[in-house]
């Protein structure tokens, strides 16, 4: 089942601070921890999937920490999520194997979770990093 958690919360903090900065150098996470009076060891966990999926780039020494490595008009709210939290499936029933009621065979709801699953997806996917950057600017 899909649930924004902390790490989502925190997530965007992080993806947003780095998208206000997109292209003026590095940000380090202490900064961005002392900023937001959030834990930098938290973040530094948090970051880590997103660095490994692409989004954001770190650099170590002198001027380094970390930049968003693709354009924030290009990085949708649902790749940020699906890299934090995993596919996005709103109801227990739509994970693989799961049973979630007793009528869980004949369930009518269960046919149309994955349209309303799609749609959710399809205006993540629209709404991006850049979009979001504007709203709280």
């Amino acid at each position: 089942m899909f649930n924004i958690t902390t790490k989502s919360d925190y997530g965007f903090i992080i993806m947003l601070e780095l998208a206000k900065k997109y292209q003026k150098g590095h940000i380090s996470l202490a900064q961005i921890a002392n900023d937001k009076k959030l834990s930098a060891g938290y973040l530094m966990q948090i970051i880590q999937p997103l660095v490994k999926a692409g989004l954001v780039e770190s650099k170590e020494g002198k001027g380094g920490g970390f930049a968003l490595k693709k354009d924030p008009k290009k990085t949708s709210v649902l790749e940020i999520l699906q890299t934090l939290e995993g596919p996005i499936r709103l109801v227990k029933c739509l994970k693989d194997d799961s049973q979630c009621c007793e009528g869980f065979n004949v369930c009518e709801a269960k046919k149309v979770w994955p349209i309303i699953v799609k749609d959710v997806q399809n205006a993540l996917a629209q709404r991006t990093l850049f979009d979001l950057v504007k709203k709280i600017k």
